[in-house]
Parts: structure tokens; sequence; C-alpha cells
């Protein structure tokens, strides 16, 4: 394929910003949602990647949000579509192997002291790998293990501005290169993310399942946070 990374994105977002497909229909329109996905997979005129592009903004960064949030993260999104913004979803992890998706070492330590999260990739293995989308993402959502008062809750999901809106870059003490070339979809840009202590506040942890109250963590429904849940997006 002739096109480009920064074509291919392009297109996503005027996609998005048309409003043809809302984030909101893998949930409320789900027939409409997979008939979308059916149309878009067209290798020869959008390039091979973008069907996997337009996967990763819809299903797992829209996706999570709408599994993972609660009803003001959840609006967001709306928020998000109309602005033309994208996101990535920050799962897998370098050293994770056959086990990709299961194995999760960046962490997300909550701190009293700053009444804030504090995202870390403390191993070369933890860094993020192969994040679609990750090059030309505005959002993240990212899977961490939670950590609070020295004990681990598992893997969590968290919303973070992964981008400054005003100047497109990175956030602070973030890392970001592009993966080697592939052999195809090169429409669709590839990236390994490092996180050196990235603070977070206390409203990026996606809390549908749970929350930090009195600086502890706290379950807000019957159902605990798993992350089958995650792989269901």
């Amino acid at each position: 394929s002739d096109v480009s990374p920064a074509d291919s994105a392009a297109r996503l977002r005027r996609l998005v910003r048309s409003k043809l497909l809302l984030f909101t229909d893998v949930r409320d329109d789900p027939a409409k949602f997979f008939e979308a996905h059916r149309v878009l997979v067209d290798p020869k005129t959008r390039g091979p990647g973008f069907w996997i592009r337009f996967t990763v903004q819809y299903n797992l960064f829209a996706g999570t949000v709408l599994g993972l949030g609660g009803p003001e993260q959840r609006a967001m999104l709306g928020e998000m579509q109309e602005r033309g913004e994208l996101g990535c979803f920050g799962l897998t992890e370098r050293f994770a192997g056959v086990n990709s998706g299961l194995v999760v070492q960046t962490t997300a330590t909550w701190v009293p002291e700053k009444q804030a999260f504090v995202l870390h990739s403390p191993t070369e293995g933890s860094y993020k790998n192969w994040i679609s989308q990750g090059l030309v993402a505005d959002w993240a959502a990212v899977i961490a293990d939670l950590r609070v008062g020295g004990k681990s809750y598992g893997p969590h999901g968290f919303l973070m501005r992964f981008r400054d809106a005003a100047t497109g870059n990175v956030a602070k003490g973030i890392t970001l290169e592009a993966t080697l070339r592939k052999t195809t979809g090169n429409d669709l840009d590839n990236a390994w993310i490092r996180f050196d202590n990235v603070e977070l506040p206390r409203s990026a942890l996606l809390n549908r399942f749970a929350e930090i109250q009195n600086d502890k963590y706290v379950q807000t429904t019957g159902e605990k946070m798993r992350i089958e849940v995650i792989g269901q997006r």
C-alpha cells in the first residue's frame, strides 16, 4: 500500500468526526458496529493496516472506556469524538511472550502525599510493545498493576491524556519510539512505550469497578475487576 501512517490516521480522524459510527455504538447499536467492521476492511484503497487502526480506536480504546469507565469517563468519549481525537490501547508488554496481555508488570502506584497515581515501567520487559496507533494517539487506555498501600490489586485500566493538545508533545515522563518496519501493514504506526514515574490524577482510574477513597482501594460493584473484563474488548 502507498498509504502512509499519517494519511491513514487522518482518514480515521475524519471518520471519527463524521459521527457515522459513534464510539458508543459498540454498546448501543452493535449490529451497525459490526457491519462497519465488514465495510472498512478494504486493504487496496485504505491500506492493509487501516482495519486494525479502526479496531484499536473503537474496540480497544473506546471499548475499554465504555467497559471499565464510570459515567463521567464514558461521557468524555463524546467530546473526544467531536474533536476527532485518537486513542491507543496499552496492554501488551515487551517480555510477556505467549502470555501477552496476561502478564502486566507496568505499575500504577497510589501515592497519598501526591493524591495521584504514579505510572511506571520498572523493567525493559514491562515496556508497552506493538502499540498500534501509539505514535499519533492523543489519549491512551493503559493497563497497569494497581498498587495501593503496598498491596497489588492486579491489572486495572487508566485513561490518560497521552499528548499535549497545544504542542503535540507526548506527556512528561513518556518515552515513545517506533517499532521496526513490518512485512505488511505499514500504513499503521506501531510503537513501544516506556513510562518513567508519570503522575496521573485520581480521575485517571477507570472506576466502574473500583476507586480510591480515603487512600484505600474500594470495590464499587459486586463484580471485581478481572483481566477477562479487559480481554472482552
